[in-house]
């Protein structure tokens, strides 16, 4: 009776998480608890895959991802679709690149959902199947939700919108930053992670170097105009 239970709970599980972990969720929208709905703003490199993996033994990580990435780590109470949150962290980049207040608090808004709730509070979890096309709601121990779709469904204007891209190297940078197939005489500037501008120029060929010496260590942004905006770290 015991081993017929034990595999009747791991079956239950399997069926739970199958479609969690087998699909990359794209954020769609927040709904917080009074009701107030945020559809995700235009970001400059497009919205990434969120995913869902497992850490181990009853253990998953989802790393919910917009601009910056919230990670929590849970595990699933057996028979339902509550999630026990055991673990967090999250990144800390500063965007700057277009639509950049609207994203901002969007992104923020992903990191507190998953931060906020303390240790061993209960998430939930829920996966609707239309067709092809599957949406997954979390809801936070606020009653906060979070909506993902399993595919970014980029409308025509959003792909018109998505900026064009540079090469630049290397990442992380210890003395000169070099910035390849990129169009002449544009504004060129590096912020720093609170949004304080450390450096501007303009381009003035195809491929330019910039000599970082004068910056601090650590993270920032380089924006040029009508490009996506290229995070680096400096060493």
């Amino acid at each position: 009776m015991k081993k017929l239970l034990l595999l009747l709970v791991g079956g239950l599980l399997s069926a739970q998480t199958s479609e969690l972990i087998g699909n990359n969720w794209y954020i769609s929208k927040m709904v917080t608890s009074s009701g107030q709905t945020t559809n995700t703003p235009l970001i400059d490199n497009g919205v990434p895959a969120t995913t869902i993996t497992s850490a181990g033994g009853l253990s998953y990580v989802i790393n919910s991802k917009y601009y910056n990435t919230a990670t929590m780590l849970f595990s699933i109470v057996p028979g339902s679709n509550n999630l026990m949150k055991t673990a967090q962290s999250f990144t800390s980049l500063f965007y700057n690149g277009g639509n950049a207040g609207p994203v901002r608090n969007y992104d923020q808004k992903n990191i507190d959902i998953y931060v906020n709730g303390a240790y061993a509070s209960m998430y939930n979890y829920q996966i609707t199947t239309n067709g092809n096309a599957k949406t997954l709601v979390i809801t936070d121990p606020s009653g906060n939700k979070i909506y993902y779709n399993n595919s970014a469904n980029l409308s025509t204007q959003d792909v018109k919108a998505v900026k064009k891209t540079f090469k630049a190297y290397p990442n992380p940078v210890k003395e000169v930053l070099t910035i390849e197939n990129i169009e002449r005489n544009l504004p060129l500037k590096i912020y720093d992670l609170s949004g304080k501008l450390v450096f501007e120029t303009k381009t003035n060929d195809r491929k330019i170097s910039i000599d970082t010496n004068s910056l601090q260590k650590g993270q920032y942004i380089l924006i040029v105009e009508n490009y996506q905006s290229f995070p680096f770290t400096k060493e």
